[in-house]
């Protein structure tokens, strides 16, 4: 029995094959979300151009951090800088008042003093 096989689907099949065997190991390589963001952010080259950069920064952060959970270090991050910066405003007026306070009082200290005597 002879089987007629088409040259071009079977170099076609070959390419595939190819591909699927470069796929596997850049996937091996890189990780699962790697991989997704990837795929997210050629979508998003090809199809919404504006989104390509928000996807660079998501897997920088991926890549940088091993995971998503870089997002959750940002928002802790963001929710501690919103409760913290007024506690360190009003530190800083405290200690700025007290500084002068400070000043002040040495101030009025050095003029009472004559050569060394207090009077």
């Amino acid at each position: 029995m002879v089987i007629f096989v088409s040259i071009k689907k079977l170099i076609q099949t070959f390419w595939w094959l190819i591909a699927v065997i470069a796929l596997y190991i850049f996937y091996q390589t890189i990780g699962l979300n790697m991989f997704f963001l990837l795929v997210i952010g050629l979508l998003a080259l090809k199809f919404v151009p504006v989104l390509f950069l928000p996807v660079l920064l998501i897997t920088l952060g991926v890549h940088f951090s091993g995971g998503f959970s870089f997002i959750a270090d940002f928002l802790e991050a963001g929710i501690v800088m919103i409760i913290g910066v007024p506690f360190v405003f009003i530190t800083w007026m405290f200690i700025d008042e007290q500084i002068k306070a400070f000043k002040e009082a040495k101030k009025l200290k050095t003029r009472e003093t004559v050569y060394g005597k207090r009077k």
